[in-house]
């Protein structure tokens, strides 16, 4: 039997995450007005704190797992913002880099930040659309990339970025494989900030590739099942960022209520409560059940359980949870939840993207479809 009930251990990191959320929410307006500033890694409020994150390394047996704590940890974290106290050490690439990485590969890199670079103009949210090549020169050893990919994460600030490619093989056939490139790589440039509608404080932009060359020590040789398999992991922690944000928007609306008089009793039944409650009632239990199947999904990875269907329905029913939850606050709220006095407008716009990247709603919910009713892809799309 699963047991969600928190350790003295989670606890005590969850409560430093909180705090540290509170103290980083007021740079929240500024990097929302200033999209073209990256955060710095550390923010000066984070001096003499501990990082929670790297806390959790050293509880094992304190602690409910690694991964239910991250998670727990992301919730507590975009409860203040997008812009945390510390920017995580590392990103997804760097799990490709652990997963599938050489000894030597590992030794060189395994201490920088690597960013993840797939979405390409014209692919969308398929990845067996992308067009960035990378051709072998053998007089050189030397790998040639050519391509553009966009909407990357921490692509300013990450020290390289894990490139997925095509490549041609020895039999004239395009398969899928990965590079890492470092910063300052001739024929590698980084474009300009993206303009998002949300996450604003969130380092994204655009990578290009033109004849970028790389040596074969840089040829990761991760297959497109390697490189997805991450995905597993990082989906149930992308639905904890949409639910941290819900979170927020829950208890700001639960706030402002109060200070007009209501405030929701839960436990009177449906035939005594007020309108206003049954729809706050509703929004709770969704966010709820949300964040039960996102601590199922890591509880399940501490146990070193497959969990692609699991991180899924996790991310399926987290990003489902912070729309509705962001978008009924803004309705019971009213104008006033318009004015940027207040975070609720910004966390509104925040939790759309929690619906959309690392996998749109959409298309988790077909992977759950196939995996239910046994299809195949060619056989459900």
């Amino acid at each position: 039997m699963i047991d969600f009930e928190l350790s003295d251990g989670d606890n005590k990191l969850i409560n430093e995450a909180r705090e540290q959320a509170t103290l980083a929410r007021k740079y929240a307006r500024y990097y929302d007005q200033n999209e073209n500033i990256v955060p710095p890694r550390e923010l000066k409020e984070a001096v003499g704190r501990p990082d929670p994150f790297e806390e959790r390394l050293k509880m094992e047996g304190q602690i409910s797992g690694k991964a239910m704590v991250e998670a727990l940890l992301h919730m507590e974290f975009f409860r203040g913002d997008v812009v945390p106290l510390r920017v995580p050490k590392i990103s997804l690439g760097n799990y490709v880099l652990e997963s599938v990485g050489t000894p030597e590969q590992i030794e060189k890199w395994g201490k920088a930040r690597i960013a993840i670079g797939i979405t390409e103009p014209g692919a969308g949210s398929d990845p067996s659309r992308i067009t960035t090549t990378a051709v072998y020169d053998k007089a050189k050893d030397e790998w040639i990339l050519n391509g553009e990919k966009i909407f990357i994460t921490f692509a300013e600030d990450a020290d390289a970025v894990m490139v997925f490619a095509r490549d041609k093989r020895d039999d004239g056939q395009l398969g899928y494989t990965s590079f890492l490139v470092e910063k300052g790589t001739p024929g590698f440039s980084v474009g300009p900030q993206v303009k998002k509608m949300g996450i604003r404080a969130e380092d994204t932009a655009g990578l290009v590739f033109q004849d970028c060359r790389v040596p074969s020590l840089n040829h990761v040789k991760a297959d497109f099942k390697a490189v997805f398999k991450v995905f597993n992991f990082s989906r149930p922690i992308v639905a904890a960022f949409g639910l941290g944000t819900s979170r927020a928007m829950l208890d700001f609306t639960l706030e402002k209520l109060a200070e007009i008089g209501i405030s929701p009793k839960y436990q009177s039944g449906l035939s005594c409560q007020d309108a206003i409650s049954d729809r706050l009632a509703a929004l709770e239990a969704e966010y709820e059940a949300a964040r039960l199947s996102v601590l199922r999904a890591k509880w399940l990875e501490d146990q070193g359980s497959a969990v692609k269907i699991e991180a899924s329905m996790a991310k399926a029913m987290g990003g489902m949870a912070a729309r509705r939850i962001t978008k009924e606050c803004m309705e019971i709220l009213g104008n006033f939840a318009l004015s940027e006095a207040h975070l609720a407008e910004k966390w509104f716009r925040d939790a759309r993207i929690s619906d959309i990247y690392e996998g749109p709603g959409e298309v988790q919910r077909l992977m759950i479809a196939r995996s239910l009713l046994g299809y195949s892809q060619k056989e459900l799309r």
